[in-house]
């Protein structure tokens, strides 16, 4: 995390998907959810179906 905080320090934002319960890890690092914004996406995959391994 410090390498890529470093390699991308001089830029005005930086952006990542946070999946389970890396969202925990990520907002001690000081990220947050950017205003209202809503992450979206298509995606053929199961692996992050509502539910799955226990994500609600």
């Amino acid at each position: 995390m410090e390498a890529m905080l470093n390699r991308y320090r001089s830029f005005h934002q930086l952006m990542l998907t946070a999946d389970g319960e890396a969202l925990h890890f990520y907002e001690a690092m000081g990220f947050t959810r950017a205003g209202r914004t809503v992450p979206m996406w298509i995606y053929a995959g199961t692996d992050h179906q509502r539910g799955h391994n226990g994500l609600e």
